[in-house]
This record gives structure tokens, C-alpha cells and sequence, in this order.
């Protein structure tokens, strides 16, 4: 009998064959909000805390688990990252990293609507993420 976990992980390095691991240690910055993007990560195990930078300090907007995917939108549209991305304090992480070439190379199978689509879905993200 295979376990839930084990199959989960299975499909995710499956569906992204040339992808490589890595591991993080609790706080550990994945990556700081404005930087340049290049990469997206796929949770494998841990939890990732998205933050960014308010009146005085770090807000934290949401929590991430396994299975959860971000850092994607700098691939999209080329622009900073709008947030930073965290190990929460209880936890290491290991991450399932997404270049921009294995990235791009599973969108541009897609059809153009779709690609229209999650660019204008991206677009409103990130202007609602400017008005934070």
C-alpha cells in the first residue's frame, strides 16, 4: 500500500521531470519581496509564510503548505516579486524549484485563451497586491 504522501510527491516531481530539491531551514528566506524572479517553488514539505513589507513592518498575508505553488507570477510578466516568501519559524521546507525554462516550456502548451487568461488573472494580482 502507498502512502497519500509519497504518491503526492510522486506526481508533483512527475509533472515537472527536470525540476530539482531543495531544502530550507526554519526563517530561512526563500526569496524578499522587489527582487527579480527567476524561479518557482513547489512545497514538497514545510510551510512557506508570504510577506510583505507594511507601514513599519513584514505582514504576513498567508501561510502555504504542501502542494502549493508561488513565486509564479514573476514568471508570468517579468516583473519583481510583489512579496516575500518565508520558512515559517516551526518548520524546515523542502521545496520543488520550477525554473523559468521548465516554467515557460509547460505554458507555452497551452492554448492561447489560456495564456491570455492567466495573464490578465495575473495583471489583477498584482494590482491588488499595490493597493496592500
Amino acid at each position: 500500500m502507498v502512502d497519500q504522501d509519497s504518491h503526492e510527491r510522486r506526481n508533483s516531481q512527475q509533472r515537472f521531470d527536470d525540476a530539482k530539491r531543495r531544502d530550507y531551514k526554519p526563517k530561512q528566506f526563500v526569496f524578499r519581496e522587489r527582487e527579480t524572479g527567476d524561479q518557482a517553488f513547489i512545497i514538497l514539505e514545510g510551510k512557506v509564510e508570504i510577506l510583505k513589507m507594511g507601514q513599519q513592518d513584514q505582514e504576513r498575508l498567508a501561510i502555504l503548505e504542501k502542494g502549493a505553488m508561488f513565486g509564479e507570477m514573476a514568471l508570468i510578466d517579468n516583473e519583481p516579486r510583489m512579496a516575500s516568501a518565508r520558512v515559517t519559524e516551526d518548520d524546515s521546507a523542502t521545496l520543488l524549484i520550477i525554473t523559468a525554462e521548465i516554467f515557460h516550456k509547460k505554458l507555452s502548451g497551452l492554448d492561447p485563451f489560456t495564456q491570455g487568461l492567466i495573464k490578465i488573472l495575473t495583471d489583477n494580482v498584482r494590482n491588488l497586491g499595490n493597493k496592500i
